[in-house]
């Protein structure tokens, strides 16, 4: 059975825990603050902020005047395409993309 003052010895000092610490958080902002890892973390936050105004103009200014034109059936986004029938295509057909999945046909969804 250890003592207690062979246990007092495996135990850290507190400014070796210290040392470490700041060791470990120099290397860190060493290599944080390089300028390669500074413009790809901006690029990518100015990328995903870019991807949502991109999506929303389409999704909010884009498509509705699109979905009045007349060629185009009204709801845009229940377009799909068959690319494989299911076993109750020649049947019935679909008329939802819900329809063609529950029936296990593969699809194409551009809507």
């Amino acid at each position: 059975m250890p003592r207690l003052e062979d246990a007092q010895e495996l135990l850290p000092s507190s400014s070796n825990i210290k040392s470490r610490t700041r060791n470990a958080w120099d290397g860190f902002s060493d290599f944080a603050l390089r300028d390669n890892v500074l413009e790809v973390a901006v690029g990518l936050i100015v990328a995903a902020a870019f991807t949502t105004v991109v999506s929303s103009f389409v999704s909010d200014i884009i498509l509705p005047p699109i979905s009045l034109l007349p060629f185009f059936s009204r709801n845009l986004e229940e377009k799909f395409a068959v690319l494989k029938q299911g076993p109750r295509f020649e049947e019935e057909g679909y008329n939802t993309l819900e329809q063609a999945k529950d029936d296990g046909a593969v699809v194409m969804a551009y809507g």
